[in-house]
């Protein structure tokens, strides 16, 4: 999935074929990501809107908002979309609630721009353009860990599918590091 401008492409890597998924008109599309087994597609929008899309279908099945700025950043967990924001805020959203949310996170201080959800859906790790890497858990309203040794944005965040707690944070331009942590012992 790609967005472009005001439009979302999917390109199917078995036969090179391109189709435009949607285009949502004056917002531009700020991110996309897609659920890890279902066929669904989030695409975060520059007025802070989230849609969620059944790519099977080709059809919007939820609009949701609740950020007042663009959505960069965005992870599932099954059900469970945690949406990162200029705004400064996570919000995490349950696709079969109607409810816009039903947490959220504030602990950058500038906008979340890495957002991803460990293998086993326990820890989400948010980077921030405030250079903080940060370890949320759902059962917690503050981050279970705080890391600020990088000096730029960090928005490359992964984790290890083979090392369980094992997380990888990039720092931007000005810091050029990639760093490797522990999140069960903090090291």
């Amino acid at each position: 999935a790609v967005g472009l401008n005001s439009s979302v492409y999917l390109w199917n890597a078995s036969n090179s074929k391109v189709v435009k998924l949607c285009d949502l008109g004056n917002p531009l599309v700020t991110g996309v990501g897609w659920a890890q087994k279902e066929s669904f597609l989030a695409v975060g929008s520059e007025n802070g809107e989230v849609q969620v899309w059944d790519i099977q279908k080709m059809k919007k099945v939820r609009s949701m908002i609740g950020h007042g700025n663009r959505v960069g950043a965005l992870s599932w967990n099954s059900s469970l979309l945690s949406t990162g924001s200029r705004d400064k805020t996570i919000l995490n959203r349950d696709i079969r609630d109607s409810n816009q949310f039903i947490s959220k996170f504030v602990g950058h201080r500038q906008e979340v721009c890495g957002l991803k959800w460990s293998p086993d859906n326990q820890q989400l790790c948010s980077g921030g353009n405030d250079n903080r890497l940060l370890v949320w858990s759902l059962q917690a309203s503050e981050p279970v860990l705080k890391f600020y040794d990088h000096e730029a944005a960090v928005k490359a965040v992964a984790w290890s599918p083979h090392q369980h707690g094992l997380l990888v944070s990039g720092g931007g331009t000005a810091d050029r590091t990639i760093r490797f942590r522990n999140t069960l012992t903090g090291a």
